[in-house]
C-alpha cells in the first residue's frame, strides 16, 4: 500500500511510510484556549516512523546507548515537521519531548533577540520538559523555526527510562540539565549584582549635596555635618572649584595636627574631584572608586552636582566582592593578605560573567585590581628611598588592560640615573616569588624584575631601545613589543614617560624596521575550513584562539599605533585613535572592536568553564576552544571573527609589504 507524504516536506528530508494503519497525531491537542491567552502558530502535524536511520546515534550522548537500547529510542521518536516561522515551543506551552533537530535549524529567542541557534542534532526544551521553562530570568523564551526543519521527539517517558536503564546516559543527559539548572539558581543568587551593573547612578540612593564657603571655619564645617547628619561637606572655592572636606578629614586636622577650629576650610578642602554623570553606570562608579582608592563619588547631572554617592551603597550589593578587595589590598600588612585578596579576585571574575558583566569593564575592574595588589607588594617590600626613585612597570596583556584571569608575568623596573640600592636583587626576587604564590605564573621569557635585564637605570632601558630599533632581530622586537605596551605601577611614573618619549624619538620612516616589527601578526595560521567538519560530523580540531585571533588583532593595531608614533597602550583605544587618524577605515575598526571583544569573552568563557579543584584553585591557562563544545551563536560568532582576523591580516600584509 502507498501512503500518502504530508503536505509540508521541506527539500531533502527522507521519510520512511509509517506502517499501516497511519498513526496521527497533534502534538497540542490540548482543550480549547482562552481567547485572551498568546496565539502561536498552527498545530504541527506529527507522525511516528518506524526506527529512524536519519537519528544520529553517533553524536553525545546518545552514542552511550546499545544496540537494543538505539532500536527502543528509535522505536519510540516521532517526528515534527514545522514551516519557516512557526512557534515550536514558548513559555507558556509545556511539553511531554525533547527536541533533537533533523534538519533545518531553530532560533532560541530570549526577551526578543537570538539567544542561540539549534542546528542539526542539536537538542533543546528540557528545560520545558521538566516545568523550568522561562524560570532563568531571561524573560520569555521561545524556539522558532528559521527555516523548515524537522525534529525528532523523544517522548519523556522513553527518555526517563533509558536514563533508569543507563546511568551514564542518564547522567550525560540529565546531568547537563542539572548542572544548568545549579547555574541559573547561582545566577538568581547574584541578581542584586547584575541589577548593579546594569543599573544606572540615578537609580541609587545619592546624598543630597551639602556645601559650606571657602571662608567657613572647621568648626562650622563640623556643624553643618551634625545638623544635616552627613559625612562630608563640598566647599566652594573662591576660584569657582569645588572641594571636598570629610569627617575623617576634620578628625585629623583637629584632633591629630591640632588646628584651631576657626581656621578657614578652603586651603584645607580637597580638590579634583571624582566625579560621574547621573546617567553614568553604577559598575563605573565601582571602576572609579576601586581605582582612586576613595569613598564616595560626587554626582553630576548637566555639569552641576546633584549629590554623592557612597561606599557604603556600593557595599551594601558587594558585600564580598570588588570594594572588599580593594579593601583588604588597602589594609594588607603583609604579603599573606594580599594573597588573599588575589585570590579573592577570580570569583569575582566568575561572578561578573555569570551575571552578563561585558568583558571590557570586567578588564577594567580586574586591571586596577591586580595594579593595586601589585603596587601594595612593591611598597610592602620596597624601602621608602627605592619608591621614590623607581618606577614599577607591568607590561603585555596587563599593560593594555586587557588581562583577566592571571596570565604569564611581564614586569620590570626602571631606576632613576645615578641611584643604587644595595639590597635590590633580594626585593626583586622576593616581588617575583610572591607573585607566584599569589597565582600569577613566571615568565617563561623571563620578563620580569626579578631578571636584571628588566630592572635597570632609565640610561639603561634607553640603551636597550636603541638597540631593539636600531639592531632589531627577532629578540628585539619581542621586547620592543613589550615594552611598548608598558604602563605605570607603583613609583615615580615619569621614568617610563620619559623612556616611551625617547622611544618614540628614535622611531623614523623606516619602511624595513616597520616591516619586520608587524611581521609576527602572520606567524599564527587563522583556520577557516575547520567548522565545515562540524556540519559533517566530524570532530574539529580544537584552536588555539590567541594565536589564531587575538594576537593578530593585537599586534597588528600595534605596529599600526607605533608607525604613527602613538602613546595609547590599551587595543580598542588604539583602534579607535587609528580610525581618527585615517590609517584604519572606520567599519574595519568597528569590526575590529567588536571581533576582540567577541573573542576575549569566548576566551574568558572556555577558561572559568573550567572544573576547580579546590577552593583557591586557578583557572587552568588554557587558550584552546573546542569549535563542537561552543554554542551555535558563540560558534557562529567565533566563525565570523576568524574570517575578519584573516581578511585584517591581509590588509596588514599589504600594508607593511609584508608579501615582498
Amino acid at each position: 500500500m502507498s501512503h500518502p507524504l504530508p503536505a509540508f516536506r521541506p527539500a531533502g528530508v527522507s521519510w520512511k511510510a509509517p506502517p499501516d494503519p497511519i498513526r496521527r497525531r497533534f502534538f497540542h491537542d490540548r482543550p480549547p484556549r482562552d481567547p485572551a491567552a498568546p496565539q502561536r502558530s498552527p498545530p504541527v502535524q506529527h507522525a511516528t516512523p518506524p526506527a529512524s536511520p536519519d537519528f544520529d546515534f553517533g553524536r553525545p550522548p546518545f552514542d552511550l546507548l546499545t544496540e537494543g537500547q538505539r532500536t527502543a529510542l528509535a522505536g519510540a521518536l516521532d517526528i515534527a515537521l514545522h514551516p519557516r516561522g512557526a512557534v515550536i515551543l514558548s513559555r507558556e506551552e509545556p511539553t511531554d519531548s525533547l527536541f533533537v533537530v533533523l534538519r533545518g535549524s531553530v532560533q532560541e529567542r530570549r526577551g526578543g533577540e537570538v539567544a542561540v541557534v539549534h542546528g542539526p542534532s542539536d537538542r533543546f526544551g528540557l528545560q520545558a520538559l521538566y516545568g523550568t521553562a522561562g524560570g532563568d530570568g531571561t524573560g520569555s523564551r521561545r524556539f522558532i523555526a528559521a527555516e523548515d526543519c524537522v525534529c525528532h521527539l523523544i517522548p519523556r517517558a522513553a527518555l526517563e527510562a533509558l536514563a533508569g536503564e543507563n546511568p551514564e546516559f542518564g547522567s550525560a543527559i540529565l546531568g547537563d540539565f542539572a548542572q544548568r539548572m545549579r547555574d541559573l539558581a547561582a545566577v538568581r543568587s547574584n541578581r542584586e549584582m547584575a541589577a548593579l551593573t546594569m543599573a544606572r547612578i540615578r537609580q541609587a540612593h545619592l546624598h543630597p549635596p551639602l556645601f559650606v564657603d571657602a571662608a567657613a571655619s572647621l568648626r562650622d564645617a563640623a556643624d553643618a555635618m551634625r545638623r544635616n547628619r552627613a559625612s562630608s561637606v563640598l566647599v566652594r572655592g573662591e576660584d569657582g572649584r569645588s572641594g571636598i572636606l570629610t569627617g575623617t578629614d576634620l578628625r585629623d586636622l583637629v584632633v591629630l595636627d591640632g588646628r584651631p577650629v576657626a581656621d578657614p576650610v578652603g586651603p584645607l578642602a580637597r580638590y579634583g574631584l571624582v566625579t560621574l554623570d547621573r546617567d553614568d553606570l553604577l559598575f563605573n562608579a565601582l571602576v572609579l572608586m576601586t581605582k582612586h582608592a576613595v569613598r564616595r563619588l560626587v554626582v553630576t547631572e548637566n555639569g552641576a552636582i546633584v549629590g554623592l554617592l557612597g561606599q557604603s551603597d556600593l557595599l551594601a550589593v558587594l558585600s564580598n566582592h570588588s570594594q572588599v578587595i580593594g579593601l583588604q589590598v588597602e589594609h594588607a600588612t603583609d604579603p599573606a593578605d594580599l594573597r588573599r585578596a588575589s585570590r579573592s579576585i577570580v570569583e569575582l571574575i566568575r561572578t561578573l560573567h555569570a551575571t552578563g558583566v561585558k568583558v571590557a569593564f570586567i578588564a577594567d575592574l580586574v586591571t586596577e585590581l591586580n595594579r593595586r595588589i601589585f603596587r601594595k607588594l612593591f611598597e610592602l617590600l620596597a624601602p621608602p628611598d627605592l619608591l621614590a626613585n623607581s618606577c614599577l612597570i607591568v607590561m603585555g596583556s596587563e599593560g593594555r588592560g586587557e588581562q583577566l584571569l592571571k596570565t604569564d608575568q611581564d614586569n620590570g623596573l626602571i631606576l632613576r640615573d645615578g641611584f643604587d640600592c644595595p639590597d635590590l636583587p633580594r626585593i626583586a626576587a622576593d616581588f617575583t616569588r610572591h607573585l607566584v604564590e599569589f597565582g600569577y605564573p613566571p615568565c617563561p621569557g623571563n620578563i620580569m624584575v626579578s631578571n636584571p635585564d628588566w630592572t635597570r637605570s632609565l640610561a639603561g632601558y634607553k640603551d636597550a631601545l636603541f638597540n631593539w630599533v636600531h639592531r632589531p632581530d627577532e629578540a628585539a622586537q619581542m621586547n620592543l613589543a613589550i615594552f611598548y605596551d608598558a604602563a605605570p605601577v607603583a613609583g615615580d611614573a615619569t621614568l617610563l614617560a620619559d623612556a616611551k618619549n625617547y622611544l618614540l624619538s628614535r622611531l623614523q620612516d623606516n619602511q624595513m624596521f616597520f616591516t619586520q616589527f608587524a611581521r609576527p601578526a602572520l606567524s599564527f595560521d587563522t583556520p577557516s575550513g575547520l567548522f565545515a567538519a562540524l556540519f559533517e560530523r566530524r570532530r574539529a580540531e580544537p584552536v588555539d584562539i590567541k594565536k589564531a585571533g587575538i594576537f593578530p588583532i593585537v599586534h597588528g593595531v600595534r605596529a599600526l599605533a607605533l608607525e604613527r608614533h602613538r602613546a595609547e597602550t590599551n587595543t580598542v583605544e588604539r583602534i579607535q585613535v587609528l580610525a581618527e587618524l585615517g590609517a584604519l577605515d572606520r567599519k574595519m575598526a568597528a569590526d575590529l572592536v567588536e571581533a576582540f571583544t567577541i573573542l576575549s569573552t569566548i576566551r574568558l568563557k572556555a577558561r572559568v568553564d573550567l572544573p576547580e579543584e579546590g577552593p583557591e584553585a586557578e583557572p587552568v591557562i588554557d587558550n584552546l576552544v573546542h569549535p563542537d563544545q561552543l554554542s551555535k551563536l558563540d560558534r557562529d560568532q567565533f566563525k565570523d571573527c576568524l574570517a575578519l582576523v584573516k581578511s585584517f591580516k591581509e590588509l596588514i600584509a599589504h600594508h607593511f609589504r609584508l608579501n615582498h
